[in-house]
């Protein structure tokens, strides 16, 4: 009987423009190419791949269980991404189609992707965008953060673990807003509270965070008990308690969308008081603006990047100045790689925690993440700002 491997092996290589950069194990034990193990479980895992070519197919090929990556998932999909572009013939997409198994209606979305209703960057629709990622599990988040929780870049020096790299980048932006015992502080975004509670108790300022996941403010303000610390549910659009000495936003401007961005930027200045500093760490995309299909369907819905200038420009429209800007998109590669060893270390209790497929997401974004930053295709910028007098 002739194997699947030797059947399809042909329209791999046109595929790839010569022998492919992984080995393709196919449902049949044969297998084509050399490299890295991919292996097709089912012919579903094709099925996937030819009905949405791509990230997204591949994604959901692997999410669903039908794909699997045998050794270290990053470094195949680097392998993956190192193959010269291809643009697929007709007569070879029509031998993999007529594989066994592989023609048939286009299979379901994985139970993992996001399905949110209505218009875009509403305050009901940004709600549910959130709870989709954030509201996942305190407990998992545990698993892969350091103990200050902070989800979002660390700043490194030679010899830094992740607890004392993410210290590093929370004093830096204590530093740069210069904080003082008595300031009134805003934290837009604040996730499970790590710059609040870092802030309040170590510069002795007041913090108000906002966010709209419940499970993120109930952690906060657990930890938060006896400090000066208030953690609401809110949306930063809904804030008319300013003005405020100091305004940092870590990592939450890529989730309100492009159209929404100068009201975001407005909004904060708005809420700083004439004279103050605000901090933003937002990361950016040159090239294909937006979150990417994976991103946008599995963790962070109506995601949007864009620019370094983009972002910029917008700031200064609604009369910020801007002071200075500090890539640290190298760092990012760095603290991904802490979270995927940690993820690595405490695989069994993440799948009780969320699931098999839930984890296979994260074991997926976190590889795709740090490529991406190491590749230079995504940065992330602090951006320190002042509201003129």
């Amino acid at each position: 009987m002739t194997t699947i491997a030797a059947r399809a092996g042909h329209s791999i290589d046109a595929l790839f423009g010569g022998k492919p950069p992984v080995t393709i194990r196919f449902w049949d034990g044969s297998t084509h190419g050399d490299g890295p193990a991919l292996e097709l479980r089912s012919p579903l895992a094709a099925r996937y791949l030819l009905w949405v070519p791509g990230e997204l197919g591949l994604a959901r090929a692997y999410i669903s269980g039908h794909l699997r990556f045998h050794g270290d998932l990053t470094q195949t999909l680097r392998q993956v991404r190192a193959a010269p572009a291809f643009r697929p013939r007709p007569r070879d997409l029509l031998a993999l189609i007529r594989l066994p198994g592989v023609l048939g209606p286009r299979p379901a979305a994985p139970a993992a992707e996001a399905r949110l209703r209505g218009r875009s960057h509403t305050r009901g629709r940004d709600r549910a965008a959130i709870a989709h990622h954030y509201d996942l599990s305190n407990a998992f988040y545990q698993l892969i953060l350091d103990d200050s929780m902070a989800y979002s870049c660390a700043v490194f020096e030679p010899g830094d673990d992740l607890e004392r790299a993410q210290r590093r980048k929370l004093d830096r932006v204590c530093d740069d807003l210069n904080l003082r015992p008595g300031m009134r502080i805003l934290d837009v975004g604040c996730g499970w509270g790590s710059l609040a509670l870092h802030a309040a108790r170590e510069r002795g300022v007041a913090v108000v965070g906002v966010t709209l996941s419940a499970a993120q403010r109930k952690f906060a303000l657990d930890r938060a008990a006896g400090l000066p610390v208030d953690i609401r549910a809110q949306d930063y659009r809904d804030l008319a308690d300013g003005p405020y000495d100091a305004i940092c936003s870590i990592e939450m401007g890529e989730h309100v969308g492009q159209a929404g961005y100068p009201g975001y930027a407005a909004a904060l200045y708005r809420l700083l008081r004439p004279g103050g500093r605000a901090l933003i760490q937002q990361m950016s995309r040159e090239h294909r603006p937006g979150g990417g299909p994976f991103i946008e369907r599995y963790i962070a819905p109506d995601m949007h990047m864009r620019p370094l200038t983009q972002t910029t420009t917008m700031l200064a429209a609604a009369g910020f100045a801007v002071e200075s800007t500090r890539s640290l998109g190298h760092h990012y590669v760095r603290t991904i790689q802490a979270w995927q060893d940690r993820l690595q270390a405490n695989l069994r209790e993440a799948r009780a925690l969320i699931g098999a497929e839930r984890t296979r997401v994260w074991q997926l974004y976190l590889a795709g993440g740090m490529l991406a930053f190491e590749q230079g295709r995504m940065d992330v910028h602090q951006i320190v700002l002042r509201r003129g007098r």
